[in-house]
């Protein structure tokens, strides 16, 4: 992803430095990994005993004081990139209070007077297509390392088990694999390349214990192969190890990396399991994260698939995965030069913020683009699969990243995206990025909000567990959406531009139906205390006659919100353990429940639908 704002000024660190911790490095890597006889190959050990691994080397971490303290025990940002941080626990679902949403505190919402300022009818008669879930696919989280360790002492590997438990996320996506802090490349004093798998084997482990599946993306290059050592992409911060972004000096060896690292893969996790589910994706934004640019990326594109089919040639290949800006040319170009020379291209990848149009918070620029992919890839006569792996409110860094507008803006671009009557939607939509704890560019010392932080969950303070992984608004929109039933019924009343829409579901059993509302505006950000009044009325509910239970949840200004809380608190750059207890209950979801009789098939309700929220009312017998 490409960011508008400069990196920030980088912190300053008291420990030393790499090579002071790569004696600590290497007894790690002893610890958890075996040779398998080969010189120029280190294995790193099996899937249990690296995950066994991890308490000891956060052990072995801090006994080096590789975490550095403030007077105040606060963290200072010197958690070098050879290490392994970890929380003291998995993440689980039993120990998550968020786990399960309790009853709201406040009153509930329902109102019987006044005029319905937008009326909404269901008419749950009128099935339609498939509820399609592409939008849980698969989700961004910045570069390899981030899920070993991150400059702040914590990694996001609770992070990714948490998105999957709570919104159904599947797939993990993330830059530099290959870059130097991974290891996976280097080459003895006679220039023999020589792999080690150490560190490459926790980074998908950690996907795979998460529940999840990796897309491969393969980028970025390792010094040791790198044709031209100048080539520094310092806009990818990384926690100080900026990656080489220039072609391989050797195209054979690189050829021969790709084929090692797709057998190594399949022998860990199994060749069936690789061949069919792992999708391996080259490189990432060639416009500006490869040196030779966007007409340098068909050669790269040629000869990394020719690398990876010599390792399996059923293995998933594709790109480009560029920037929106890009893609319009690049994509075309990559399906011709693939169709002309008969190269394997499995999947097409593409990228699109919601400010790439030139307005924050644009979701219907966001449909409009997707369409533009699609029938793009319709009149080349290219029939793979679409990818969208990296999606977000804008590029820039605007508040509405941490706050409300980023909840309504994730409704609005997934309601408009899979119920398009014009093109189907893509296979995935990534949100970037699955938490804070991302090192794209120096976010400096704050723990919990920087007011234009992309994850979906805050970065945490290692002190206090209270603070791991706290949801943002725009992760309870997408759990909202992950209680989506399995079948569309109509929803009408909506407005498709600006303001309150909504979209309708019934469970496959007929038991169930969930109407999704939200009430967003593109553009410069409204004042999320004003409300607009919304009748929701549901006809032919088919449990009726009879009782029937609602619940209603809502993701708003007040409700499902640690930004709010936070801006309560007076901002603090690192909360107390006291104030991370309040950011998690305040980000925690909830519902107002009722009961009523329906006498005939027919039942309404009336509510204020404010603005940047999104409501779920879930009907059931």
């Amino acid at each position: 992803m490409k960011r508008k704002a400069p990196p920030a000024e980088r912190p300053r660190s008291r420990v030393s430095t790499r090579a002071v911790a790569a004696t600590l490095v290497e007894a790690l890597l002893v610890a958890c990994s075996t040779g398998n006889g080969s010189p120029h190959t280190t294995n790193s050990a099996d899937a249990s005993a690296a995950s066994a691994g991890d308490a000891s080397a956060e052990a072995a971490s801090d006994a080096s004081g590789a975490v550095a303290q403030d007077t105040d025990g606060s963290v200072d940002n010197a958690v070098d990139a050879g290490l392994i941080c970890s929380d003291p626990t998995p993440w689980s679902a039993d120990a998550d209070p968020s786990t399960t949403p309790g009853p709201c505190t406040d009153t509930p919402p329902w109102t019987t007077t006044g005029t319905p300022d937008v009326q909404i009818t269901v008419d749950a008669s009128a099935i339609g297509a498939p509820w399609n879930r592409f939008y849980e696919k698969a989700v961004a989280s910045d570069h390899a390392n981030t899920l070993l360790c991150t400059v702040w002492g914590r990694n996001i590997q609770n992070a990714l088990r948490k998105a999957h438990a709570q919104a159904g996320l599947q797939y993990a996506r993330f830059h530099g694999v290959l870059d130097d802090d991974i290891g996976v490349y280097s080459e003895d004093a006679s220039g023999a390349p020589v792999y080690d798998w150490a560190r490459f084997d926790r980074v998908y482990d950690a996907v795979v214990a998460a529940s999840m599946r990796p897309i491969v993306e393969i980028s970025f290059m390792p010094s040791a192969l790198a044709s031209d050592a100048t080539q520094i992409q310092t806009q990818l911060w990384y926690g100080g190890a900026s990656p080489n972004i220039s072609p391989p000096k050797d195209w054979a060896k690189w050829k021969g990396l790709m084929a090692a690292i797709v057998t190594h893969l399949e022998q860990r996790y199994g060749a069936d399991e690789v061949r069919s589910n792992w999708y391996f994706e080259v490189w990432n934004e060639p416009s500006w994260m490869y040196s030779m640019g966007d007409s340098g990326y068909s050669t790269l594109y040629r000869l990394t698939v020719a690398g990876l089919l010599l390792g399996d040639p059923a293995v998933r290949v594709g790109g480009p995965a560029g920037s929106a800006g890009e893609s319009v040319s690049l994509v075309p170009d990559l399906i011709g030069l693939a169709q002309a020379g008969k190269w394997k291209l499995d999947f097409i990848s593409y990228h699109r913020y919601g400010d790439n149009g030139g307005v924050e918070l644009d979701a219907n620029g966001m449909q409009a683009f997707h369409q533009t992919m699609a029938t793009a890839l319709q009149n080349s006569g290219y029939t793979g699969t679409l990818l969208n792996d990296e999606f977000g409110p804008g590029t820039a860094s605007i508040p509405a990243w941490d706050t409300e507008a980023s909840a309504s803006f994730v409704a609005k671009t997934i309601h408009l995206i899979g119920t398009d009557p014009v093109v189907a939607p893509p296979w995935s939509y990534a949100y970037w990025a699955v938490s804070d704890l991302y090192e794209e560019i120096n976010t400096s010392t704050g723990t919990a909000f920087r007011e234009f932080n992309y994850g979906l969950m805050l970065k945490g303070d290692p002190r206090f567990p209270e603070s791991f992984d706290v949801a943002k608004p725009a992760f309870n929109a997408l759990r909202l959406l992950h209680m989506m039933g399995d079948t569309q019924v109509s929803a009408t009343g909506g407005d498709t531009t600006e303001g309150v829409n909504a979209t309708a579901t019934v469970s496959a059993d007929g038991s169930a139906l969930q109407i999704l509302v939200y009430n967003h505006h593109s553009g410069p950000q409204v004042d999320p205390t004003q409300s607009a009044l919304v009748s929701v009325t549901v006809d032919n509910i088919p449990f009726a006659p009879g009782s029937i239970r609602l619940r209603h949840y809502t993701v708003d200004h007040t409700h499902a919100n640690s930004h709010t809380a936070w801006i309560a608190m007076n901002r603090p750059g690192r909360p107390t353990q006291a104030q991370w207890t309040q950011l998690r209950d305040a980000a925690e979801l909830c519902y107002y429940e009722t009961t009523a009789t329906v006498s005939g098939s027919s039942w309404s309700v009336t509510f204020p639908q404010y603005q940047y929220g999104v409501t779920l009312l879930e009907l059931g017998k």
